[in-house]
C-alpha cells in the first residue's frame, strides 16, 4: 500500500490522504502470506503452461505467471488472505477495495474503487495493451466479469476514477447511477508556479510505453504543426527510440526518484504552453490532472477515460486521427488558445487532489463518526 510505484502510486497517495483526514487506516494486503504467495502464484501458473504458451520456454513462463495473478483460480486465493489478515486486526467501521478481483468476508460495509472494468479492458482498442486476455477462456473470462458484477452489486457504492469508468458499471453491470460515483484522482506532483511565456508553442509529451501513448502518432503531427509554425518546439519524456527531427528534443526517461531528473522534468511542465499525449488507450492518466495544475492545457486520446480528466482544459482527439491530432496542435499553438485552456485546465485541478478524492470515497462509504457535509462532493 505505501510503495509509491504500485498502481501509479494512488494506494499510497489515499492512505496518505486518508490519515491526514483524521481517519484510522489498516492495509489489509490480499496477497497471501510469506512463501505462500509465490507457491499459490506458481501453482496457478503451472495449470496454465499450456494456455499461456509462448516462443521460448522462459516467456511462457512469465506470461503464466502473469495470468495467474488475475486467474479466476486466483479470487478464493485472494478472498482467504484478506479474511486471515482482518480476524487478526482490529474491527473496521468499512473499507475502500482497490480493485474488484477478490471478495470481502460478508457484512463488511465497503466501496470499490478503479479506473477500468473488465468489460472495458476486453474492448478490442484496449484489450492488446492491458492483462493477457489471450491466455484465458471465453468461460474463463465470464467468470471473471460474473465476480466483479458480484462484487460491485455487494458494495455500498462503485467508485471510479472517471465518467468513462462509471458509465460502464452502470451499462455493462447493470448497477443503478445513483450507486456509482466518480470520485476522481490526485496529482502525484505538485508543480512549481510558473508564469508561462506562450509563444513561441512548446509541446511536452511525457509516457514511458512509446506505443501505446503514441509517440510516433505526435510526431508526425508535430511535422505538420512545424511547417506552418516554424519556431514551435516538442519535448519528449519516456521510452521514446533515438528521435532526430527539427525541432524536437528526446530527454529518455526521467525519474521522479532522482532530483536531478525531477528538476528537469518540472522545468519541461514549466516551460511548456501544452501537453499532448493522445493514447492509444488511456484509463485514466494523472498526468494530465499535474499538467493541468502547471496551467496547460492538454490534448487527449478518446479512447479511455482521459479525455473527461481533461474536461475543458483542452482537446481531444482519435488517437488513430493523425489530422485531427495536427489540427488540435496547431490551434492550441496560437498563444491565446493556449492561454485560455490552460486558465480553464488550471481551474479544474482543484477538483483533483489526493485529499478530494479521500473525501469523496469516504461520503461514498459513509462510515460512522464521519462529518460528511464537509466533504467534497463527487465530480461531474
Amino acid at each position: 500500500m505505501s510503495d509509491p510505484h504500485t498502481w501509479s502510486g494512488t494506494p499510497a497517495s489515499l492512505l496518505a490522504a486518508l490519515t491526514e483526514l483524521g481517519v484510522e487506516v489498516s492495509t489489509i494486503d490480499a496477497r497471501p502470506p510469506g512463501r505462500l504467495q509465490g507457491l499459490a502464484r506458481d501453482a496457478v501458473a503451472l495449470r496454465r503452461l499450456r494456455r499461456s504458451r509462448r516462443a521460448g520456454l522462459r516467456e511462457t513462463v512469465a506470461a503464466a505467471r502473469g495470468a495467474a495473478l488475475v486467474a479466476p483460480e486466483s479470487a478464493p486465493v485472494y478472498g482467504w488472505a484478506v479474511r486471515r489478515r482482518l480476524r487478526a486486526g482490529p474491527t473496521l467501521d468499512g473499507a475502500i477495495q482497490l480493485g474488484s478481483e477478490y471478495r470481502l468476508p460478508a457484512g463488511m460495509p465497503f466501496v470499490t474503487f478503479e479506473d477500468m472494468t473488465i468489460a472495458q479492458a476486453l474492448a478490442p482498442e484496449a484489450r492488446a495493451y492491458y492483462r493477457p486476455w489471450d491466455d484465458f477462456s471465453e468461460r474463463e473470462i465470464e467468470r471473471l466479469v460474473a465476480l466483479q458484477r458480484s462484487i460491485y452489486a455487494s458494495a455500498r457504492a462503485c467508485c471510479t476514477a472517471t465518467q468513462w469508468a462509471a458509465d460502464s458499471i452502470a451499462a455493462d453491470y447493470g448497477q443503478p447511477s445513483a450507486k456509482v460515483h466518480v470520485v476522481g484522482l490526485g496529482r502525484n506532483v505538485e508543480p512549481p508556479r510558473a508564469d508561462h511565456v506562450w509563444s513561441p508553442p512548446r509541446f511536452l509529451f511525457v509516457g514511458v510505453d512509446w506505443e501505446r501513448k503514441n509517440g510516433p502518432a505526435v510526431l508526425k503531427a508535430f511535422a505538420h504543426v512545424q511547417a506552418s509554425v516554424p519556431v514551435a518546439r516538442l519535448d519528449v519524456v519516456g521510452g521514446h527510440p533515438p528521435i532526430d527531427a527539427e525541432g524536437v528534443t528526446g530527454h529518455g526517461q526521467l525519474s521522479r526518484s532522482s532530483a536531478q531528473e525531477a528538476h528537469r522534468l518540472e522545468q519541461l511542465f514549466a516551460d511548456a504552453t501544452c501537453f499532448v499525449m493522445p493514447s492509444r488507450h488511456e484509463a485514466a492518466g494523472i498526468v494530465f490532472l499535474e499538467a493541468a495544475a502547471a496551467g496547460l492545457p492538454s490534448i487527449a486520446g478518446t479512447s479511455g477515460g482521459a479525455a473527461s480528466l481533461v474536461g475543458e482544459g483542452g482537446l481531444s482527439v482519435q488517437p488513430e486521427d493523425g489530422e485531427a491530432l495536427a489540427e488540435a496542435m496547431l490551434r492550441l499553438a496560437d498563444p491565446d488558445q493556449a492561454r485560455r485552456l490552460g486558465a480553464r485546465a488550471k481551474a479544474r485541478s482543484e477538483l483533483f487532489t489526493w485529499r478530494a478524492t479521500a473525501e469523496r470515497l469516504l461520503r461514498a462509504l459513509e462510515p460512522p463518526g464521519v462529518a460528511l457535509d464537509g466533504l467534497a462532493p463527487y465530480v461531474s
